[in-house]
């Protein structure tokens, strides 16, 4: 299965064109698209389907922190 984030940033939705392979890798970068102050940001699968939202990518960011 292949991830996708996306972020809306000044306005407009950004898909960011690279699948992640695994669930981890997005968060991962989800996490740093986060850090960059943009409005909102979720990873969907291949079909479009959130499978992570901001409120979810804001806590493994903060536990990602912590350790």
């Amino acid at each position: 299965m292949s991830y996708y984030v996306s972020c809306v940033r000044s306005g407009k939705v950004h898909r960011f064109a690279y699948p992640h392979v695994s669930l981890d890798t997005a968060i991962g970068f989800a996490c740093e698209i986060l850090r960059i102050e943009c409005g909102d940001v979720w990873i969907s699968d291949e079909t479009g389907q959130r499978i992570a939202d901001k409120t979810l990518v804001a806590e493994y960011a903060d536990e990602f922190d912590e350790s």
